[in-house]
């Protein structure tokens, strides 16, 4: 059986454990505050201000919270304006966010495809609960650098939370593109398991058995999808229509794709204005890291698209450098902190550059990138590779590096 390791994180909301690195996917501080600090405080929306069309690749989409926080941050800036929209049968959205109108057509039509090999864990995306208040985490089924010391619950502080509407969104468009999700075992035994029926979202749980019941009984002659779409609206938009409007008027399309992110964006003509790469670690997933990964990214990123990523690493910056990109710092302006990095074609999108040490750092062994030529390497292969080369390389290591930056 699929191994699932949930718990929840001291925001309320669902982190998991990984076996396979030994890591677990979220701050265990935070799961859902981590996605929202470090991929969507930092990006300035109004970079997306008249686009005929938002492309977001979402690269290692686990269960989703980068995708459906960004969703989230859509939807809080249209908000206001739906029922006026509907009245009139007007073709523009004005909503104000930080003092500033956004109108003709603004947000209309988003598109974000979803990218992770791991099918099991991303068809239980949509039932993942968030905002839980008065969580109470058993005894863990898995060990993990001592982790209840930093599940710190605080009531007080508010809990964010993803609408219910994003995760009926999103299971919508798994449910009509990959239909396997009602004949999968490892799906069915886990929705099932009263054990994690905690960490999943009752009434979506509901939807699902009411989908896979209904298909179940259909004969090859009927159109399956079209049945299970007349399902869906009939018995969700009674409780959720002022959702269902919304992305209704905004032509919101969601596309998981399974498998090797490499060779998914390599049979992808698109080109994207926001990528977010949210892989494990370089250290235990560089294939997702690689200078020859980051020229791919290169290729479908729009000329003022961004890519933003919770990595400050060394090699991972070179190898953007490398790969043709501007970089800089992935800056929170509320946490007054650095949480990552941003790359872009365009050097005045760039706007919060790096530091002359971080520059200079690139030209020690730390800056010295994974290497995948054919871009179907394994990762102890490139790890391997990297060690040889940091081993053989004439360039200054990191610890003389700091220490020559201290005498300075």
């Amino acid at each position: 059986m699929y191994e699932f390791h949930p718990y929840y994180t001291a925001d309320g909301s669902v982190g998991l454990y990984s076996p396979e690195f030994n890591d677990i996917y979220h701050s265990a501080t935070g799961a859902l505050t981590e996605a929202i600090e470090k991929f969507i405080e930092p990006f300035d929306f109004d970079l997306l201000v008249r686009k005929s069309e938002i492309k977001i690749l979402d690269i290692c989409f686990g269960i989703g919270y980068n995708s459906k926080s960004f969703l989230q941050k859509i939807f809080s800036l249209t908000e206001h304006n739906i029922d006026t929209i509907y009245t009139n049968k007007i073709n523009r959205i004005l909503s104000t966010c930080n003092d500033k109108i956004y109108n003709d057509n603004i947000f209309n039509k988003i598109s974000v495809t979803a990218v992770d090999n791991d099918k099991i864990l991303a068809f239980l995306s949509p039932f993942i609960k968030t905002g839980e208040k008065n969580i109470k985490n058993n005894k863990f089924d898995f060990e993990y650098k001592n982790l209840e010391k930093y599940l710190k619950y605080d009531k007080k502080n508010p809990k964010p939370k993803i609408e219910k509407i994003i995760n009926f969104l999103i299971f919508e468009k798994i449910a009509q593109n990959l239909p396997e999700i009602f004949s999968n075992s490892d799906i069915e035994q886990i929705l099932s398991n009263k054990e994690y029926h905690r960490y999943f979202d009752t009434n979506l749980r509901g939807i699902y058995e009411l989908y896979k019941n209904a298909a179940n009984k259909l004969t090859p002659v009927v159109n399956k999808l079209s049945f299970l779409h007349n399902i869906y609206y009939n018995h969700v938009s009674k409780c959720y229509k002022r959702g269902l409007k919304r992305y209704q008027l905004q032509d919101i399309n969601f596309n998981l794709k399974i498998g090797d992110a490499r060779e998914v964006i390599k049979n992808d003509n698109n080109l994207y204005n926001l990528i977010f790469l949210d892989a494990f670690t370089p250290s235990k997933c560089p294939i997702l890291w690689s200078y020859e990964f980051f020229k791919l990214l290169y290729q479908h990123l729009e000329d003022d698209g961004m890519i933003l990523t919770y990595s400050s690493s060394a090699s991972v910056r070179n190898a953007m450098v490398e790969a043709g990109f501007f970089i800089g710092e992935n800056f929170n302006l509320s946490k007054n902190k650095s949480l990552g990095t941003i790359a872009s074609k365009n050097p005045h999108l760039i706007k919060y550059k790096l530091s002359e040490f971080d520059l200079g750092l690139l030209k020690t062994t730390a800056g010295i990138f994974y290497r995948d030529e054919n871009l179907n390497a394994q990762n102890e292969v490139l790890i391997e590779r990297r060690k040889l080369e940091v081993k053989n390389s004439n360039l200054m290591s990191s610890s003389q590096y700091n220490k020559k930056a201290k005498l300075l």
